[in-house]
């Protein structure tokens, strides 16, 4: 790591480079980009962490379509929360967006706060998501540090160290020396759009960036190598059978999933992982419900972050219940032909599709 004298001639250097980039497109053409409202900034960098912009553009613009403010989105209940959210995955992200919303509500009218400390505070906010809300809404001088600034500052000034903690450190120690006073917004922008467009992960266009000159990699021959890259684990495999059970009148039973793990407080099938001669009397036991195997579909899998899931549908039909089940909290039902504004996991939703196809189009 450079003197502090040293890091803040450098910084400066790059600052001023990065800021007479003769960018051909601002923002990438982006709905989000050079926004000030700090409610949809806050929605764009959620939706952002962890997937890439393309991804989040059709999801942006439903979610404001159906939430535009702060009090239609804490006024939602949970469910269409996530309904909307389907398929974005991470959905603790939609939980905490809906907690934040209830809290910014109570707590200030549904202004949304002007304060880095109290946005900061709430739930699902990061240290660079609140730099970011800050800085595009407010023109604080607030670094942000995501995963294309990350990029940028690892090469711009060759932070190699072992240890993750102390390359973090390091990395905003960097971010808060090359933010400027002035032009805050467009620098936000600017160190996002050169990580997203030119200090690619793979194959930067070097010759094309504007702060190739005092690029401490690109000097030094170690662009390929740097950001350092996390040991990848070996991706493990789970498996577990989802019973799709529906009864005469077409409605396909769900249950709501803990608040906790995957697909949290996402609606889902009844899952079970022991030996299917057992399946009847567990689900009688578990759910008050008799039922009988119609068919086994074929397995097929869903992919997370660290882990496959081999997921082997079962249907099965229901012959008869002890009162009704989906008046539970934590059941529910779905009918077939009716549309639902549930929020339920991607595997399951194709597979409800699918037994649509299967009951109603194969007649």
């Amino acid at each position: 790591m450079d003197s502090q004298e040293n890091l803040a001639q450098r910084a400066t250097d790059f600052s001023q480079l990065l800021l007479t980039w003769n960018n051909p497109l601002p923002g990438r053409g982006l709905p989000w980009a050079f926004e000030s409202d700090p409610y949809k900034i806050w929605i764009s960098e959620i939706m952002l962490q962890q997937t890439q912009a393309r991804t989040v553009v059709p999801f942006y613009l439903k979610f404001l379509a159906r939430f535009p403010n702060v009090i239609e989105l804490a006024d939602a209940t949970l469910d269409e929360v996530l309904s909307i959210w389907t398929g974005l995955g991470y959905y603790s992200r939609a939980r905490n967006l809906h907690r934040a919303a209830q809290l910014i509500k109570s707590q200030s009218d549904g202004e949304f706060p002007e304060n880095f400390s109290e946005i900061l505070s709430l739930p699902g906010i990061g240290r660079s998501t609140a730099g970011a809300i800050c800085a595009l809404a407010f023109g604080m001088k607030t670094p942000i540090l995501d995963g294309n600034a990350k990029r940028v500052y690892a090469r711009g000034f060759c932070v190699a160290e072992e240890k993750e903690s102390k390359r973090t450190h390091d990395l905003w120690n960097i971010a808060q020396a090359c933010t400027p006073t002035d032009r805050i917004q467009m620098y936000t922008q600017l160190i996002m759009d050169l990580g997203a467009t030119i200090c690619t992960p793979k194959n930067p266009k070097c010759t094309k960036c504007p702060v190739e000159s005092v690029c401490c990699a690109k000097l030094n021959n170690l662009t390929s190598h740097l950001p350092l890259k996390k040991r990848s684990l070996p991706r493990k495999t789970k498996s577990t059978v989802m019973i799709m059970a529906i009864d005469d009148s077409n409605r396909l039973l769900l249950e709501r999933r803990p608040a906790t793990g995957i697909w949290g407080k996402l609606w889902s099938f009844p899952e079970y992982s022991g030996d299917l001669n057992d399946l009847g009397p567990w689900f009688r036991n578990q759910y008050a419900i008799q039922i009988e195997v119609i068919e086994k579909w074929q397995e097929f899998h869903h992919d997370f972050t660290h882990y496959r899931l081999n997921i082997t549908p079962l249907l099965v039909r229901i012959k008869s219940v002890d009162g009704d089940p989906f008046s539970c909290n934590d059941l529910d039902c779905v009918v077939l032909d009716q549309p639902t504004d549930r929020g339920v996991p991607v595997p399951v939703a194709e597979l409800i599709a699918r037994l649509v196809n299967h009951r109603f189009n194969s007649r």
